[in-house]
């Protein structure tokens, strides 16, 4: 499989990913019969894009041809508002719990560590980072996409205005560059501490938060799946639904 980067040829798309193809393809910038040698940046270049737009759809279509191992199936079966509340009481309260008490131990190994491992400050302002984000994204959804949801399935469509108006698929968007970010971000941490391997001369609070930190990332992979694969396109489909006269869907997975 190879690497997607703004170098990638047409061609390579052409042969690994039917799905990215189409997402290429419904842009209009690439079209039946084109130069199958040039490059998204070329292309983006062509009209004065950056190769960001065309990577991020890319990258998601290709993501979503692979088969996700994380289990989300207690939301079979569900409402879009008890999704939103599942969430709500298995993640967010999480997180709030729970990233406090990370920083307060990446504090106490950095003082005790630092000076003999670099990578530590580094781990630190990473998940000080995170922390912030994520709470900002927590806000964003609690002030924004949950309410809409809720009135969705309460109001029969009639979606009260927010922040983000009465279309879910403003706040979708943010949300789904939030979690682009995220994942990224996780692969860093899980570089920064060898994927959370216990180095021998470990204290029990490097060992607790090593074990803290695992756990946030075991978390946050089936917290972002729940959004990004039920959540999310879920609410899409509610809102066009309703538009059309129909109902909300109920979750099948």
């Amino acid at each position: 499989m190879f690497e997607l980067t703004a170098e990638t040829r047409v061609a390579e798309l052409q042969a690994e990913s039917a799905a990215m193809m189409k997402v290429l393809m419904s842009t209009g910038i690439y079209r039946e019969g084109d130069n199958p040698d040039v490059t998204i940046n070329e292309l983006c270049q062509s009209f004065c894009l950056h190769p960001r737009i065309l990577l991020d759809p890319l990258a998601r279509a290709r993501a979503a041809e692979v088969p996700s191992t994380v289990d989300i199936s207690e939301l079979d079966g569900m409402t879009l508002t008890q999704v939103v509340e599942n969430i709500e009481t298995s993640h967010h309260a999480y997180l709030r719990e729970t990233l406090p008490v990370i920083g307060a131990l990446l504090d106490r190994v950095v003082q005790a560590h630092g000076a003999g491992d670099a990578r530590l400050t580094e781990l630190r302002e990473l998940v000080g980072k995170m922390s912030a984000d994520l709470e900002n994204h927590m806000l964003h959804e609690e002030e924004a996409l949950f309410p809409m949801v809720r009135d969705m399935e309460a109001n029969d469509g009639k979606i009260k205005p927010t922040r983000c108006g009465q279309a879910v698929a403003g706040p979708i968007m943010c949300m789904e560059n939030d979690h682009n970010i995220l994942k990224e971000e996780l692969v860093r941490l899980r570089e920064l501490t060898d994927d959370y391997a216990v180095p021998g001369f470990a204290c029990m609070t490097y060992r607790n938060m090593l074990e803290q930190l695992s756990r946030f990332d075991e978390d946050m992979l089936v917290h972002v799946t729940k959004e990004d694969d039920v959540l999310f396109p879920y609410a899409l489909k509610a809102q066009a639904a309703l538009r059309d006269g129909g109902q909300v869907p109920i979750v099948a997975l």
